[in-house]
């Protein structure tokens, strides 16, 4: 007679299609939907249909944070497995790919814009989804090759470590520069051109963009040998985090460099960022932005000081001060991103 016991923790059956193996990337086809349908309750709000269609666009928005939320944590689950099969461990790399739906989808959107062809990000997100799926039903279910040594890894966080401190600095000028949102345009135009003789100068830029780079290079190539290995909850935060960016730089320096520079010849500033004069809550297109927007700041700061309590566990901090030291980094990752996405919604202060 089979038993009917529950897996052990940390473990979960090797037979095929289990729905937790699916789960991001089904989240992730439906992201798109929930932009629509906030877009769809807030038009019908404003044009006087009642509350009832203010408080479906608020759970609409909600709802587009799910898939992010729910790639992680199904990524961390799978980072539990001590033997994960092979589809087991796609499925795991797979969430994690998930979670950077928002940037993705953006990207997407603006090579759709590029090509003129309005629909191309729906079926491209959708195409996407369904294959990643597709490819996890068609893994073996047979134990994956356990991971191989990387080469120089020690080398590689090093090198990884020094990039994210020049990245860091121009992060905390750019996101400086956002908090002057909260006092209009202008105030954030006058600090943007005062920035930018740094960060857009003839040195300034091409390092900051081979940072960029290299991070990207080096993220890429230690987060794959990482998923190959058991991961606690903050590893696999820190690795979600680091996908994440990968594709919001990819999707930031093509907006800004390549549509806005070259392709439109406009300038990247503050009514460029939110979409105007639409702006981001009433735009069908623009409303991917802020979720976009939000969790790129949170998880760029989060990741920083995931990588900054590695750093002090490795020089003999206690395990308490580090952990605490994460949790308060992520408490400012969360303040700092919902300032920001305020200001960019339009929020404004007066010092008169």
């Amino acid at each position: 007679m089979p038993s009917l016991s529950r897996p052990a923790p940390g473990t979960l059956p090797r037979s095929r299609l289990q729905p937790i193996w699916f789960a991001a990337p089904a989240a992730a086809a439906l992201y798109p939907l929930t932009l629509q349908a906030y877009h769809q309750a807030a038009s019908a709000f404003v044009a006087g249909a009642g509350a009832a269609c203010w408080l479906a666009a608020a759970l609409a928005l909600l709802l587009a944070f799910v898939p992010t939320v729910a790639a992680v944590l199904i990524a961390v689950e799978l980072g539990k497995l001590p033997e994960p099969s092979v589809a087991q461990l796609l499925a795991r790399r797979v969430a994690l790919v998930a979670a950077a739906v928002p940037p993705i989808y953006t990207l997407l959107g603006v090579v759709g814009f590029l090509l003129n062809h309005q629909s191309f990000d729906l079926w491209a997100a959708t195409a996407l989804w369904c294959a990643l799926a597709l490819m996890i039903a068609l893994a073996p279910s047979t134990p994956a090759a356990p991971p191989k040594a990387l080469s120089g890894a020690a080398t590689w966080r090093t090198a990884h470590g020094v990039a994210a401190v020049l990245a860091v600095a121009y992060l905390c000028l750019h996101f400086s520069n956002h908090m002057f949102g909260w006092l209009g345009p202008a105030a954030h135009t006058i600090v943007m051109e005062k920035l930018r003789l740094i960060y857009r100068s003839r040195i300034g830029e091409p390092l900051l963009i081979a940072s960029f780079i290299f991070l990207i290079v080096s993220g890429v190539r230690m987060a794959w040998h990482l998923t190959g290995r058991r991961a606690d909850t903050i590893r696999t935060l820190q690795i979600a985090g680091g996908v994440f960016l990968v594709f919001a730089v990819v999707s930031h320096v093509n907006a800004v460099l390549y549509l806005a520079r070259l392709h439109m010849n406009i300038e990247s500033d503050w009514g460029f960022a939110i979409g105007a004069p639409a702006g981001l809550l009433r735009d069908a297109w623009n409303i991917r932005l802020l979720p976009y927007y939000l969790l790129a700041v949170f998880f760029v700061i989060l990741h920083a000081f995931c990588g900054l309590r590695g750093v002090m566990l490795a020089h003999g901090v206690r395990r308490q001060v580090a952990d605490r030291t994460l949790e308060g980094g992520a408490v400012v990752a969360a303040i700092v991103a919902l300032l920001i996405i305020m200001a960019m919604c339009g929020l404004r202060v007066s010092l008169a």
